[in-house]
């Protein structure tokens, strides 16, 4: 079973590689908006999840994740690869924030370039336009992958400063996986003998602050960056323990 599963994987990121090629260099090109390129990315990124779930690699339970999320900065841990596609695809409307070597990657640069966020001195523009408009933003505070499924790295405080100085709501949220999988120097054709079982949980989400109420945004930032952190963790931790 074991070498089964790694093979359906091996294939499915072949795939991937391969409509990265056409996205990149066939398609995305020839579209000029950035919300039109998001909606093609997100359709491609639909049929590859469909793939997993349906060969039994994973299964999502999505029950407590809120619906109508909008015009909100996400924060979430970052456990696996896939992270980004599943979230991607489950919250509409979503651009993700992407570290400046992916811009540079042979198979996804284009990609990145004309449906990620930049994380520069852009950011901050190019996040609020869509924030206002409705779009949801979507950062990984570690800026890395976890090092283990319940265990982050320390988050940095960017994605709360980005919806302090945009007064834009904050939605974190909890991915956990109950077997590591496509994670920080992990083989991906390592996933496990059985479906690995992904619960996504959308934490209270904190209400934007009027600019006029902020006189200092570093104590509000480096406050609700460790308070969504520590719910976050403990979210991840009661979901170990009712897994077992």
């Amino acid at each position: 079973m074991k070498v089964l599963r790694a093979l359906i994987t091996l294939c499915f990121f072949v795939l991937f590689g391969i409509g990265g090629v056409i996205l990149s260099y066939l398609v995305l090109p020839f579209v000029w908006k950035r919300t039109t390129a998001l909606r093609i990315v997100r359709a491609i990124w639909w049929v590859i999840l469909q793939g997993f779930i349906l060969t039994r690699l994973i299964r999502i339970d999505q029950r407590a994740l809120a619906k109508g999320i909008r015009g909100a900065v996400i924060l979430a841990n970052h456990p696996s690869l896939i992270d980004v596609v599943i979230l991607t695809v489950l919250i509409p409307n979503t651009f993700s924030v992407a570290k400046h070597a992916l811009r540079r990657n042979p198979l996804i640069g284009i990609i990145v370039r004309r449906v990620f966020l930049h994380d520069d001195a852009r950011l901050l523009e190019e996040a609020g336009t869509l924030l206002a408009q409705g779009y949801n933003v979507l950062i990984f505070p570690e800026g890395t992958r976890s090092p283990e499924p319940t265990v982050m790295h320390k988050w940095h405080r960017g994605g709360t400063q980005l919806a302090l100085r945009t007064c834009a709501p904050l939605q974190p949220i909890a991915l956990h996986y109950d077997y590591r999988m496509l994670a920080k120097g992990q083989s991906i054709l390592d996933m496990g003998t059985q479906s690995v079982a992904i619960t996504i949980t959308s934490l209270p989400q904190i209400p934007a602050i009027p600019a006029a109420e902020l006189t200092n945004y570093h104590p509000t930032a480096v406050r609700l960056t460790r308070e969504m952190k520590t719910a976050i963790e403990e979210t991840l931790n009661q979901a170990t323990t009712s897994a077992h």
